[in-house]
């Protein structure tokens, strides 16, 4: 699939490890996604959700499950069930250093698309994303040819 498809996507990457969200980036640049946005927190990444709510349309959002403050899940939650109503629908993948059956299990509950154990394996990764996304925008296209 071509990279230039993917241009007009958005992600965004929330982790608290400088390494990890540097990591998932060059993967998703090199996917070819066009606007990458990046969050130490799921705090954080529920505060630029808010004051961008007018002018954002996001596609994916990358997100580690063990992190300070607020975690990955409590994040999911109120994306899913709370403040964030315009990203309530974002397509979710999570990262984790640890696959055990908890973490799938409350992934399904959630409603997550995608779990990814880390080091993301940047084949595999690449492959997801651009899978997730490509569905995302063809739903979108599919809902505007039905109102058009």
């Amino acid at each position: 699939m071509s990279n230039k498809l993917f241009k007009a996507a958005s992600v965004l990457v929330i982790d608290d490890s400088e390494f990890d969200r540097r990591h998932v980036s060059r993967i998703l640049e090199h996917v070819g996604i066009g606007e990458i946005l990046t969050a130490e927190s799921g705090a954080d990444a529920l505060e630029q959700l808010g004051a961008r709510e007018a002018d954002l349309e996001l596609d994916l959002i990358v997100c580690d499950i063990e992190m300070p403050e607020m975690d990955g899940y409590e994040f999911i939650r109120r994306l899913r069930y709370g403040t964030s109503k315009p990203f309530q629908h974002v397509p979710v993948l999570v990262l984790t250093g640890v696959d055990t059956d908890k973490n799938v299990q409350t992934s399904r509950f959630l409603k997550i698309d995608g779990f990814v154990v880390k080091p993301a394996n940047a084949t595999d990764f690449s492959r997801l994303v651009r899978r997730i996304v490509a569905e995302g925008m063809r739903r979108m296209l599919d809902a505007e040819l039905e109102t058009s």
